[in-house]
């Protein structure tokens, strides 16, 4: 499992330099120009960074001595024999035809309902004239000048009772005083006269009106259930026009056929021989963990100068400069 680690150490820095230098380089180039324009020909002072050790702080899984060893070959051999193999079955149908087998079917089915769904607009689009007709002969079974004959005959009896209980009314009224008892309870008795009157009209009218609305609802109801027939007879006519046509799905999408077993059969086999040389990975893996510390240290060091121009200082290797590790690699763990 250790050089399994190396391995994986190595790819995680590779990742880091490709990914973390790449964006720091872009974003800290445009920052340390302008910082140098702004900054000009300033002193910079002197400090130390140590690169070993920032190496060491960035990587992101401890180092793991690969296993010294080697992966031992081996040789093996089978003698020649004979196999009775088994019967084979035929393969069952590719996923795919499958698949466009049922998007087929639901199209023809879907083509299909559109078909009946036309069908049956072109033979439903008549029904409002139909419903205009059916109404007028519904209409023509009921006798409605004969209701409004007697609704006139009714108003005509009750007007002239009216006319003859007004009349005398009237005449006292035009012989009693203006301002006499007698003016203002025939005047009272006037009023409540054609009170009544008004009352006896707008019942007959009520009464008559009632009648017509009690037609119109008979006949609404019969319209609805000869509408609800006719749909019904549509849709059977409907039906029975599309079952005469033949099925699609018969027509371009067959079964599929399955093939018979093939019978079992007995099938020699000659000797085989397989042998895997001997191989040493503890080299291979010092190999790659050394390439990619290196290439980690060489982007380390040019993200070091980077930061350190943007920090306005120069780095060197003096004992006694200051040690500036620690902030480089808080400054690299940030971004």
């Amino acid at each position: 499992m250790g050089w399994r680690r190396s391995i994986g150490l190595e790819i995680t820095l590779r990742k880091l330099v490709r990914c973390e230098g790449r964006r720091l380089l872009q974003a800290s180039a445009a920052f340390v120009w302008v910082l140098g324009v702004l900054t000009g020909c300033q002193s910079r002072a002197p400090v130390r960074v140590d690169i070993d050790r920032a190496v060491q702080a960035l990587s992101l899984s401890p180092v793991v001595e690969p296993p010294d060893g080697r992966l031992a070959g081996v040789d093996v051999s089978l003698p020649a024999d004979s196999l009775t193999l088994a019967p084979v079955q035929s393969p069952p149908p590719v996923e795919t035809v499958s698949r466009r087998r049922r998007v087929a079917l639901d199209s023809i089915v879907q083509q299909r309902e559109a078909v009946r769904q036309r069908l049956l607009e072109l033979r439903l689009q008549t029904i409002p004239e139909l419903e205009q007709r059916w109404r007028a002969e519904l209409r023509d079974e009921y006798d409605l000048a004969q209701m409004r004959q007697a609704l006139d005959a009714a108003i005509q009896e009750a007007f002239q009772q009216y006319g003859r209980q007004r009349f005398p009314l009237l005449v006292a009224l035009l012989v009693a005083a203006p301002d006499s008892d007698a003016y203002r309870q025939t005047r009272a008795q006037l009023e409540q006269l054609d009170r009544a009157w008004q009352a006896q009209a707008q019942a007959l009218h009520a009464r008559y009106e009632a009648g017509l609305a009690r037609i119109e609802q008979e006949i609404e109801v019969r319209v609805n259930a000869r509408r609800r027939e006719f749909v019904r007879n549509a849709e059977q006519e409907t039906q029975e026009q599309l079952a005469q046509q033949p099925d699609l799905a018969d027509l371009y999408l067959p079964q599929p056929q399955s093939l018979p077993p093939a019978p079992a059969r007995k099938t020699p086999l000659s000797a085989v021989r397989a042998q895997l040389p001997e191989r040493a990975f503890q080299a291979d893996a010092y190999a790659r963990r050394a390439a990619a510390e290196q290439m980690m240290r060489e982007t380390l060091t040019q993200l070091a100068q980077e930061w350190a121009e943007l920090h306005n200082y120069q780095l060197t290797d003096a004992p006694n400069a200051p040690d500036k590790t620690d902030a480089l690699i808080r400054y690299l763990l940030a971004k």
